[in-house]
């Protein structure tokens, strides 16, 4: 019964494509390649909804996908149903085109048999005006700012999916010292997408997961912000995770610089965009 459901909802993408293949010539669906990346793990089970509603967030927010007008109003959840997954998954294999998965995903948004919110936001700061005092106010003006500015981050962050972690790389920039030497700082939000917490481990420089690569050599850590040398990261909580390198740090922009992950729980590298 799913199968046969999901023909006729393959079939109505279908038709709305060519229905609409004027104004498609006219559009060039740019799709970064993360989003692909997040449609196949999330067709194999590797992440959640969650992660991949933030890559159709993503595309909306940055007029990559138009946001459809609901229609009806047949699922307000924000799960999407599994059967949807065969898209992804031949979408990412390259089997639909970029504008057959951007008009299929937006019929589903229309028919509302998938729910996108539009705001990363999920919660409002007027909620704060119950509390009594001032100064439980202020706690939960600054802690709803942090975890909406977590949310936003999560979703204009390119993931890379190593192990049971996902590693959110934020940006990375790039800042001379007065002894004509550079200083790189790389910001990370990570989430543990496995059912079992995981400690992230960086005992020292010289017993140490985490390291930097130019292409040629690793360079060791600075500083980080992993407390006592590790992270316990609970399934499904984003931490913010900050790391610095000096020491050893010849920085040219010809090189192709990355973030190294060597854990028991799953080893990768990240391409860095330095700025």
């Amino acid at each position: 019964m799913k199968s046969r459901y999901l023909l006729i909802i393959i079939g109505l993408s279908i038709s709305i494509t060519v229905f609409s293949s004027e104004a498609l010539a006219q559009e060039i669906y740019i799709i970064p390649q993360w989003i692909k990346n997040n449609a196949k793990w999330w067709s194999e089970g590797q992440i959640g909804d969650s992660d991949f509603i933030r890559g159709i967030q993503y595309l909306m927010q940055n007029g990559i996908m138009k946001t459809p007008t609901l229609t009806t109003n047949t699922n307000q959840s924000n799960q999407i149903p599994t059967w949807v997954k065969n898209n992804a998954g031949w979408w990412a294999d390259g089997t639909i085109s970029d504008s057959d998965f951007v008009s299929g995903i937006q019929y589903l948004v229309s028919e509302g048999i998938i729910h996108i919110k539009n705001s990363t936001s999920i919660t409002d700061i007027s909620n704060c005006d119950q509390l009594q005092t001032a100064a439980d106010k202020e706690t939960c003006i600054e802690q709803i700012q942090q975890e909406n500015k977590l949310n936003n981050d999560i979703a204009t962050a390119t993931p890379y999916l190593i192990g049971p972690v996902t590693f959110y790389y934020i940006n990375s920039h790039i800042e001379p010292t007065e002894d004509g030497k550079s200083i790189l700082t790389i910001h990370f939000v990570v989430k543990n997408t496995g059912n079992s917490e995981i400690t992230m481990s960086c005992q020292r420089q010289n017993s140490c997961n985490y390291a930097l690569s130019d292409g040629q050599k690793e360079i060791p850590y600075s500083t980080n912000t992993l407390v006592y040398g590790s992270l316990t990261l609970l399934p499904n909580v984003p931490k913010y995770l900050d790391w610095t390198f000096y020491e050893g740090l010849d920085y040219q922009p010809t090189k192709n610089y990355s973030f190294l992950v060597k854990e028991p729980w799953g080893s990768g590298s990240i391409p860095l965009k330095i700025k």
